[in-house]
């Protein structure tokens, strides 16, 4: 145990717990692309995403693959441990145990259930358990460190298919409501958590997507869609304003769009105003587009996936408005 815990290779920290993992035959390579596929590729090691992905991909299938220079079988049988201070005891928080090509389709479905459409900077194929671990952080605080109860069940749900923990969904939550900011890898957790729980998201699959989904009617995901284009229309005619209406309003349309929605409006046809007319007639175009899927009274209230709805519809059109500054670009 010493030997595999002073070896990176075989041991790497999470929050508390030192994550500990080995093949039964002792081959170095299975547990060197085990730790890659659970916390990314190493700088400098000289292999990509692309080969990490290609690798899960054969053993997911039931096929060996080539690894640093060995062939590894799918049935090769693996093992993850989880080890935390206890006192003056070691805790064991997790033991899982499977084959090589079990742990791969698993992480796999993990890895596609967090795609989503990224800007061209910020192309992150595969987000890692630390990272993921570390987008619920608090860097405000002097020493923020993550629940040790979610960075265990987060790598189960990875490792086994299990579903996301709770305590993932509200603490990615409380960091949106804290920076009112939705970033490429909030979105793409949201995203991840609503489609493997059981939710009431799960009637609502399709905003569940890597790119906006225009068809989608669901109420809470056009809100979240019609914030954004608000913010950009402000955005347009305010190039250089300090405090924007995300600043101001996104915690509370975001939770109570019955109460601020009609100010943002108002606000929003002052802000037109001061476009060219090409530009009106195109955010017009888009707000009448946005209204017409609209088909009931807006909420008074938000529930926890409700807000996640809101929070991806506001991702996905936000993307969809510098996709095309990209391609202008």
């Amino acid at each position: 145990m010493n030997t595999l815990l002073a070896d990176r290779d075989h041991c790497r920290i999470l929050g508390d717990t030192a994550v500990v993992c080995w093949a039964e035959n002792a081959s170095p390579s299975y547990s060197s692309l085990g730790m890659m596929a659970m916390f990314g590729i190493p700088e400098n090691h000289g292999l990509t995403e692309d080969d990490l992905s290609k690798a899960l991909d054969s053993l997911a299938k039931g096929q060996p693959c080539s690894w640093m220079g060995e062939d590894l079988q799918p049935g090769q049988h693996f093992y993850v441990l989880g080890l935390s201070p206890n006192a003056a005891r070691i805790s064991v928080r997790f033991f899982y145990r499977d084959t090589m090509g079990k742990f791969a389709a698993h992480l796999q479905q993990h890895a596609k259930a967090l795609e989503i459409d990224r800007p061209p900077y910020d192309q992150e194929p595969l987000i890692s358990i630390s990272k993921i671990v570390r987008e619920t952080l608090n860097f405000k605080e002097r020493n923020p460190k993550p629940s040790p109860q979610l960075s265990g069940a987060l790598l189960r749900a990875a490792l086994t298919g299990a579903p996301y923990p709770s305590t993932l969904l509200h603490s990615i939550a409380s960091r949106i409501h804290a920076d009112q900011k939705v970033t490429p890898n909030r979105a793409a957790i949201l995203k991840a958590y609503y489609l493997r729980n059981a939710s009431t998201l799960s009637n609502h699959k399709e905003i569940l997507d890597m790119k906006l989904n225009d068809d989608s009617n669901y109420c809470p995901y056009v809100l979240g869609r019609l914030f954004a284009t608000l913010e950009h229309i402000q955005s347009d005619a305010n190039s250089e304003i300090n405090t924007t209406i995300r600043d101001r309003y996104f915690n509370a349309a975001c939770e109570t769009p019955e109460v601020v929605f009609p100010t943002l409006i108002n606000l929003a046809q002052k802000h037109l105003k001061k476009l060219t007319p090409a530009q009106q007639i195109n955010y017009n175009k888009l707000l009448t587009h946005l209204f017409s899927k609209i088909d009931e009274t807006l909420p008074a209230h938000t529930t926890l996936p409700e807000q996640g709805a809101f929070q991806i519809g506001y991702y996905h059109q936000m993307r969809k408005f510098y996709t095309k500054k990209d391609k202008e670009d």
